[in-house]
């Protein structure tokens, strides 16, 4: 009953407890580190102005003295800043707790600053309507070039229209925005700009303008709707892949993604969990084994052409006998005795060792289910002479003294088993 003994192992129900209450820590960890994360990047971006948005509000305060502009910026970059230390603080730590605390506080206070952001944005839109609105010269050209010639009615008209159409793309325009329609509300603003007629702004309002604000207008309801939840699970979905050396996908915000993201981060876990299990399993045997005295002696990683991969660990058991055991991504797992020399009389002396092996498999799965272990599906064949392999060690990367005791009378030709 000791031939090679294939088997599955599994964690005892108290084990598996126990690691997954070690992996709901780390998934906290992950999930709030990438979300401080995220919010870090968003703060960086809070405090990003257009030249032209700062030019201008500098005109206006040379001109008028005005300084509400200069100094809510300075507020909001200073608190930025502070904001961004606090969470820079806790960057690597290993306490759930200390991270959600801060990433709360971190919520709060982005939600603050955006407010600050927005009226910003709004003293802008002024500024900007004044300026486009002086027409008696005292504006520095670079901004006075286009209107420098208004003087008819319908120049007059023109201009109104454009300051109108401005105004109301700074009303839908906020730093919330997804990228994609960041960048499209910069296009529209730059070419606004070089329109001339009346017509050509009514209907860049009617074709361009207007399309753009219904979809600014979705998205804001979408991040009201469903915002808090997609920036949760992308915090956590980032972090899994991160776990695995993965780039995640890019999901957008939009109808279906808080799914799409459930659906990812769910099937990650779940590799990772599994990934996790068999490692533990794998480091167990590897510490029963040493425990029992069985010195590890080489090994060797070999990908089928199924695209199964396999890991094997030689032991040593007795002189020029090792226990090969073999790890499949499958998660099945092989123990079996081989020699390192050829022969008959070498082979019956291995099934010896076969039956002798029988008793120390029954404390290896005992020891092993101390440690929260225990084997399903075993699969245990006779110990005969036609199970008794050769060991090619060329494939095999041999370590330790108990290696080289062991290859020192190798032949130097032996047959491949696998």
């Amino acid at each position: 009953m000791s031939g090679p003994k294939t088997s599955r192992y599994k964690l005892t129900p108290a084990q598996r407890r126990m690691l997954i209450a070690q992996r709901e820590r780390q998934r906290r960890c992950g999930e709030a580190s990438a979300f401080l994360a995220s919010i870090r990047t968003k703060l960086c971006r809070l405090k990003q102005f257009p030249a032209d948005e700062l030019e201008r509000a500098e005109i206006l305060m040379q001109r008028t003295g005005e300084h509400v502009y200069s100094e809510k910026r300075d507020e909001l970059c200073q608190r930025v800043q502070e904001a961004i230390e606090k969470i820079d603080e806790v960057k690597g730590s290993n306490d759930p707790a200390l991270l959600e605390r801060t990433l709360e506080q971190a919520k709060q206070e982005y939600e603050r600053l955006l407010n600050l952001r927005g009226e910003l944005d709004g003293i802008s839109c002024e500024i900007a309507a004044k300026l486009r609105r002086d027409v008696n010269g005292r504006i520095d050209k670079a901004f006075s070039a286009d209107l420098s010639g208004l003087g008819s009615e319908e120049e007059r008209r023109s201009a109104e229209l454009r300051e109108a159409i401005f105004a109301r793309v700074e009303r839908f325009s906020s730093p919330e925005l997804s990228e994609p329609l960041k960048l499209d509300v910069m296009e529209v603003r730059e070419r606004l700009a070089k329109l001339n007629s009346a017509d050509e702004l009514s209907n860049f309002s009617a074709l361009t303008v207007a399309p753009l604000e219904k979809r600014c207008r979705e998205y804001e309801q979408l991040r009201r709707e469903h915002g808090v939840e997609f920036d949760r699970l992308t915090a956590r979905y980032h972090a899994l892949c991160g776990e695995l050396g993965r780039n995640p996908e890019a999901v957008t915000l939009e109808r279906g993604a808080v799914q799409r993201l459930e659906t990812l981060s769910a099937e990650l876990e779940a590799e990772i969990q599994h990934a996790e299990e068999q490692a533990y399993i794998n480091r167990c045997i590897d510490e029963v084994m040493e425990e029992m005295g069985y010195r590890l002696i080489g090994n060797r990683s070999v990908v089928k052409r199924s695209g199964t991969r396999l890991r094997s660990e030689l032991y040593s058991f007795s002189e020029g006998t090792a226990v090969n055991v073999t790890y499949s991504s499958g998660g099945s797992i092989t123990m079996e005795l081989r020699s390192r020399l050829p022969g008959e009389d070498e082979a019956k002396r291995l099934t010896e060792d076969m039956r002798s092996f029988c008793g120390s498999f029954k404390e290896f799965g005992r020891r092993l289910l101390e440690k929260g272990v225990e084997a399903e599906h075993l699969s245990l064949l006779p110990p005969e002479p036609e199970y008794a392999q050769v060991i090619d060690i060329s494939g095999y990367e041999m370590t330790g003294e108990s290696a080289r005791d062991f290859t020192a009378a190798a032949p130097t030709e032996m047959s491949a088993d696998e």
